[in-house]
C-alpha cells in the first residue's frame, strides 16, 4: 500500500485529535469548584489550547478525508474510461 498525502493528513489528524484530549485531561482537566481569578485564567489559557488543537486535528482529518474521496472517485472514472 501507497503511502499517500491523503493518508498522512488523515494519520496526522487522529493523532493531534487525540494528543488535545490528552492535552486537555493533562493541563486543563475539569473546571476548578471555586477558583480564584488566576487558577480560572490558568485553566481557560489550557482549555483553549486542547481546543486549537483538537480543532486542527479535525481540519487536518476532514481534509485528508476529501483528499482521498477525490482520490477514490477519479481512479474510479478512470478504470470506468478505460475501455
Amino acid at each position: 500500500v501507497r503511502f499517500s498525502g491523503s493518508l498522512f493528513l488523515i494519520a496526522s489528524g487522529a493523532t493531534l485529535i487525540v494528543s488535545g484530549f490528552a492535552y486537555d485531561l493533562t493541563f486543563a482537566g475539569l473546571p476548578y469548584p471555586d477558583p480564584t481569578a488566576e487558577m480560572q485564567e490558568i485553566w481557560i489559557f489550557h482549555k483553549r489550547v486542547s481546543d486549537r488543537i483538537i480543532l486542527t486535528g479535525v481540519a487536518f482529518f476532514g481534509v485528508g478525508c476529501v483528499w482521498k474521496a477525490a482520490q477514490w472517485t477519479i481512479n474510479l472514472s478512470k478504470k470506468q474510461h478505460k475501455y
